[in-house]
């Protein structure tokens, strides 16, 4: 059976280890090259599977001119980007008292502004070739009581841009969605949790409580997500919030 994403060219933010990389993993081997971008290098290209073209780009997603600069040698190399993954995060503590304008802005300035500067820049190419997928990483966490004020927003953010890129660009073959995953125990998640409160084991232990499928998720749950929907079989789904999740939210938003 031919590859389905044989030809296709993916970019994948926060690429480097956990979850991004999974999805890294995902594309390759259904047969896309994949641009791994990351603000640290991706010294794990070589793991991946498939033929495709295994290229790592080490970009702050926070600085707009490293955006471009991306997305400027993804179309120079490969004439466009026909899947952009949206993964790239970061998610210091935050709470009302503390919070800084200088972390807020950086805080959706990553999470949520870097979205829309590479549809901005990588969609004109789909929009030429009459096809494309957008995957951004959302979360679960914002329909549950976690206290958290800069990240929420940004995620809830994440879930109300994917909408209206949906609206946008769907009547040019280019579909736009949102993985939102719970808690899942990646190497940042883990240190994270060090930070302080309960521990990472402890966040793991009640969330999967909550879940109706009881074992904590992995990175290639998502993965598999996000196979399906860019592939040709999801093309008539658009502007959705798939909660992968193991059931520990049960309803969307």
């Amino acid at each position: 059976m031919a590859l389905a994403l044989a030809g296709k060219t993916a970019l994948v933010t926060g690429a480097a280890r956990g979850i991004g990389h999974a999805y890294c993993r995902r594309l390759a081997a259904d047969g896309a090259h994949v641009v791994a971008v990351d603000i640290a290098p991706a010294d794990n290209l070589a793991e991946l599977p498939g033929d495709g073209v295994k290229m790592g780009l080490v970009c702050d997603v926070g600085r707009p001119e490293q955006i471009r600069a991306a997305a400027d040698t993804v179309i120079e190399r490969f004439g466009r980007c026909d899947i952009l993954v949206n993964n790239a995060a970061i998610f210091p503590r935050t709470e009302l008292a503390g919070m800084t304008v200088e972390l807020w802005r950086k805080v959706q300035a990553v999470n949520v502004e870097a979205v829309l500067l590479f549809a901005q820049a990588l969609s004109p190419g789909m929009r030429a070739a009459g096809w494309g997928r957008i995957v951004n990483t959302g979360s679960g966490v914002t329909l549950l009581p976690v206290r958290d004020l800069a990240y929420l927003t940004s995620k809830g953010s994440v879930h109300a841009l994917t909408r209206a890129l949906a609206n946008e660009l769907g009547d040019s073959g280019i579909t736009v969605n949102a993985i939102a995953p719970s808690v899942v125990p990646t190497e940042g998640f883990m240190g994270r949790a060090r930070g302080g409160g309960p521990t990472a084991e402890d966040v793991i232990a009640r969330t999967v409580s909550t879940q109706t499928v009881k074992r904590a998720s992995v990175p290639d749950d998502l993965g598999d997500a996000l196979g399906f929907l860019v592939s040709d079989r999801a093309g008539f789904i658009t502007g959705q919030i798939l909660h992968v999740d193991g059931g520990a939210t049960r309803t969307g938003a």
